[in-house]
């Protein structure tokens, strides 16, 4: 999936999320919401979030696993299933908008990144692209010498 898109949450917490992202996401009917790692939102597939899903928590003793643990409780347990109304708009629980910090009538950032969406304010996705600044040179460096075996 690819592609940035910005468009405005409604009064409701509905977010039109675009044509290109909802043909990325293909067939899929059961789609699920949830908490990223930084004040976003992801929306998978119920296959893709499915295989996070055991990622995460079905490996051997995983529930006995700090970081399993931990990534259960922030990404798995608080996802929603949600669903596109007939004019293409996702309804956003208020707790996940809340964690967002997506407000009614505000621009929201939506990025086709991988096997997921990510929802974010403008304001959270300024803040993380300025952080990422710093380290986009050096990680594209870093890649190419994996790449190349240096």
């Amino acid at each position: 999936m690819n592609g940035e898109f910005r468009n405005t949450m409604d009064e409701k917490g509905r977010l039109m999320i675009p044509p290109r992202i909802r043909e990325q996401l293909g067939t899929a009917t059961e789609l699920m919401l949830t908490k990223s790692m930084d004040n976003s939102l992801w929306l998978f597939t119920r296959t893709d979030f499915d295989a996070l899903d055991a990622e995460i928590n079905y490996g051997p003793l995983a529930m006995f696993n700090k970081n399993s643990r931990a990534l259960d409780m922030a990404v798995i347990a608080p996802a929603r299933e949600v669903e596109f109304d007939k004019a293409g708009r996702l309804s956003i629980p208020q707790v996940l908008r809340e964690y967002a910090g997506l407000e009614a009538k505000t621009e929201c950032v939506i990025l086709g990144s991988k096997n997921h969406v990510e929802i974010l304010s403008v304001e959270c996705y300024e803040k993380l692209m300025e952080g990422f600044r710093s380290t986009i040179s050096e990680a594209g460096n870093n890649l190419s010498e994996q790449r190349m075996g240096v």
